[in-house]
C-alpha cells in the first residue's frame, strides 16, 4: 500500500491539472473574499467556505482526468501483474483523492484566514463551530471523491470517465436544488418532505449548500451521512473492481 500511495502522490504532484485546479481555486477564493469584504456585514464562515459551493464540478474535472490515465497508460494492469491487490489499488487511489482535496481545503482556509485577519472581520461564532463546519465541508468533499473514484476505477476509458464524472457532479447539484425546493413545507405531505429532506442531506452538494446555515446537531447528522455515503460507495466500488475484467 505504501508504494502505491507514494507512486500516486508523486504522480499527483507532477499533474498539471491538479496545480491548475489549485491556482484556479486560489484565484476564486481571493475574488469571492474581496467581494465579501467589500460588504459591511461579512461573516467569517462565508469568507472561509464560500468557494466550496462549486467544489463538486471542479474536482470532477481534475480528478476524472487524473484517474483516466490509469487505464489509458496501462498502469492498473501493470500494478496487478506485479502483485498488488485490487483492494489496495482502489484504496490507494481513493486516499490520493482525499489528499488532493485536503490540500485544496487547507489552501482555501489559509487564504480565507489571511483575508479575515487583514480586514479584521468580527468572529461571531466559536472556534469549535468553525472547525465543525470545516469538518463537514471536508467530509462532503471526501464523498465526492468516493463517487468519482468509483466511476474512474470501474470505467476503462478516460473520455468516458471524464464525461460521467462531470455529468454526475451536475446531476448532484441539480438534484440538490430540486430536493431543497421540494423539502420546503407547504408543497408536499409531511412524509414526502421528510424523504426529500433526507435525499438533500445525503447529497454531498446538499451538505455543502446548507452547512453554514444549520444548527450544531444538524451538522453532526450531515457528518454521519457523509461518512455513510463514502463507506457505502467505496465498499461497492471495491467489490465491483474485484470482479472487473481488466484487458
Amino acid at each position: 500500500m505504501y508504494n502505491l500511495l507514494s507512486a500516486n502522490i508523486t504522480r499527483l504532484f507532477i499533474n498539471k491539472a491538479f496545480w491548475m485546479t489549485v491556482l484556479f481555486m486560489a484565484i476564486m477564493e481571493c475574488s469571492f473574499g474581496y467581494i465579501l469584504l467589500d460588504q459591511n456585514s461579512t461573516r467569517i464562515d462565508l469568507i472561509l467556505f464560500i468557494s466550496l459551493q462549486g467544489i463538486g464540478i471542479i474536482v470532477s474535472i481534475f480528478y476524472s482526468l487524473f484517474l483516466g490515465t490509469e487505464y489509458n497508460d496501462g498502469t492498473i494492469r501493470n500494478k496487478i501483474i506485479i502483485g498488488h491487490r485490487r483492494q489496495n489499488i482502489y484504496l490507494a487511489s481513493f486516499i490520493t483523492g482525499i489528499f488532493a482535496v485536503t490540500i485544496l481545503l487547507m489552501m482555501w482556509g489559509l487564504i480565507g484566514g489571511i483575508l479575515a485577519l487583514i480586514s479584521q472581520t468580527s468572529i461571531n461564532m466559536t472556534i469549535g463551530q468553525i472547525a465543525l463546519m470545516g469538518l463537514i465541508g471536508w467530509l462532503a468533499c471526501i464523498s465526492y471523491i468516493a463517487i468519482f473514484n468509483f466511476i474512474g476505477m470501474i470505467s476503462s476509458n478516460k473520455a468516458r470517465t471524464s464525461i460521467v464524472c462531470i455529468l454526475t457532479a451536475f446531476i448532484l447539484m441539480f438534484m440538490g436544488y430540486l430536493c431543497y425546493s421540494l423539502a420546503r413545507p407547504g408543497f408536499l405531505t409531511q412524509f414526502q418532505v421528510i424523504i426529500f429532506q433526507f435525499l438533500f442531506d445525503v447529497n454531498p452538494y446538499g451538505q455543502i449548500f446548507q452547512f453554514m446555515s444549520v444548527d450544531t446537531m444538524t451538522l453532526w447528522k450531515l457528518c454521519a451521512y457523509a461518512l455513510s455515503l463514502t463507506t457505502l460507495i467505496s465498499g461497492l466500488g471495491i467489490y465491483l473492481f474485484h470482479r472487473k475484467d481488466l484487458k
